[in-house]
């Protein structure tokens, strides 16, 4: 990949430095977070507590993209608050639902518009055939070619690059929703506050 031999070098050095940290005891499909206050689960606006904090919620849907895909995602809360895990997984799970939904709106407005686009870059290729039929402008026929092709583009740019990001992230949505919720009271901390 490098053409320089001290590059490659570093390459390597990167690569078996990534190894080891995968070898490594810590389950990768398990997200820890530390939580101080409820402020920092929850969002402040919200009025009886069932919204998530979206730095929260932008954390773990962070971590857990590096999740293996095999494994069982599980989120362990460190925190000394008394944080409900019931409650925790409600809202975690609300979230969730809300964001699904958005994502599935998202995949159903793709797949319009790549129909859409494949329909106008077959009638402008039916246009272009009869239009050759008809009459030998070239810069007519130019025109109507490029615009066939960029809305034939266009549909296979929706449909088959960006449709598959937004599955991926329905994907990672359903796995957070699935996910186990472990709230842990960390005794150190408690017993320093007091």
């Amino acid at each position: 990949m490098f053409w320089d031999k001290k590059k490659q070098e570093i390459d390597k050095l990167i690569l078996n430095n990534n190894e080891l940290n995968e070898k490594s005891t810590e389950d990768p499909s398990e997200i820890k977070v530390k939580i101080d206050s409820k402020e920092q689960l929850f969002s402040t606006y919200s009025y009886s507590g069932d919204k998530l904090n979206s730095e929260f919620s932008d954390y773990i849907f962070d971590k857990a993209k590096s999740a293996p895909i095999k494994e069982d995602i599980k989120i362990k809360i460190h925190t000394c608050d008394d944080i409900d895990a019931e409650e925790v997984q409600q809202t975690l799970k609300s979230h969730c639902l809300s964001e699904y939904k958005e994502s599935k709106k998202e995949v159903k407005r793709i797949v319009l518009i790549s129909t859409i686009m494949t329909v106008l870059g077959i009638l402008a290729l039916t246009a272009l055939i009869l239009i050759n039929h008809f009459t030998d402008n070239l810069y007519i026929t130019s025109i109507v070619e490029i615009a066939a092709w960029v809305f034939i583009w266009e549909a296979v740019d929706y449909f088959f690059l960006q449709r598959p990001l937004v599955k991926g992230k329905c994907i990672l949505i359903q796995r957070i929703y699935m996910a186990q919720i472990e709230v842990c009271k960390d005794a150190d901390k408690i017993e320093t506050q007091e």
